[in-house]
C-alpha cells in the first residue's frame, strides 16, 4: 500500500509536538505503522478497501482495453485480410490505441485521488488516537513506517505495539469521532486488489 507520506508525517509530527520533550533525559519514542493499521483495524480496513475496490476496477476496465488492441493487432498481422479492409482496420486501432493511452493517464489521475482521498480519511481518525496514546505513554516522538527503511534493526514486537494499541482503541470506538470517516464511505468487503497491497 502507499498511503499518503505528508498526511502520516503529519500525524506523527502533531504527536511528537503533543508531549513537550523534558531536558536531560532519553528519547522516549514510538513506532506508528498505518500499513499496520490497514490490516488489524476493521474501520481502517474499510476505509482502505475503497482504494482496492478502486485499483481493482481500474485495471480490469485497461485489461479490457488491452485485449481489444491485442484482437485487432492480431486481424491486423492476418495474412488473409482483405487490402481493402486493412487500412480502415488500421486507422481503428490507432484511434484504439489512442483511447488506451487516454485511459491509463485517467485512471493513474483516479487512482491517486483515491489514495489521496483514503489516507486522508484513515489520518484524521487515527490521529487523535496516536495523540492520546502518545500522551498517556509520556511520549518525545511517534515515528512513521515511512522512515523505516532507515533502521538497520529493532525489535518487531516492540515495532509493533503502538499501532496494536491504536488499532484496538479505534476499532474501540475512542477517541475518533464518528464525523472523523463522513467524507469516506467504507466499502464493502472484496476481493483483494492487483494494486499495490499493505508493506508488511
Amino acid at each position: 500500500m502507499r498511503l499518503i507520506a505528508p498526511s502520516v508525517a503529519v500525524l506523527c509530527l502533531s504527536a511528537s509536538l503533543a508531549v513537550p520533550a523534558a531536558a536531560q533525559e532519553a528519547p522516549r519514542f514510538a513506532f506508528f505503522s498505518i500499513n499496520q493499521l490497514v490490516r488489524t483495524s476493521k474501520k481502517a480496513g474499510a476505509i482502505f478497501s475503497e482504494l482496492e475496490i478502486t485499483g481493482k476496477t481500474l485495471q480490469e476496465k485497461l485489461q479490457a482495453k488491452g485485449q481489444e488492441l491485442q484482437t485487432l493487432q492480431q486481424q491486423l498481422n492476418s495474412p488473409s485480410i482483405d487490402p481493402e479492409k486493412k487500412e480502415p482496420l488500421a486507422k481503428k486501432y490507432r484511434d484504439l490505441e489512442f483511447e488506451a493511452k487516454k485511459m491509463q493517464e485517467d485512471s493513474q489521475a483516479e487512482y491517486q485521488r483515491v489514495e489521496k482521498k483514503v489516507g486522508e480519511a484513515i489520518t484524521k481518525m487515527a490521529a487523535p488516537i496516536v495523540q492520546q496514546l502518545a500522551k498517556e505513554q509520556n511520549l518525545q516522538l511517534v515515528l512513521s513506517d515511512q522512515a523505516i527503511n532507515v533502521l538497520s534493526w529493532a525489535d518487531d514486537v516492540w515495532m509493533k505495539a503502538f499501532t496494536a494499541e491504536v488499532a484496538k482503541r479505534l476499532d474501540a470506538g475512542e477517541g475518533a469521532p464518528a464525523a472523523a470517516a463522513a467524507g469516506a464511505k467504507p466499502a464493502a468487503p472484496k476481493p483483494a486488489a492487483a494494486k499495490p497491497a499493505p508493506k508488511k
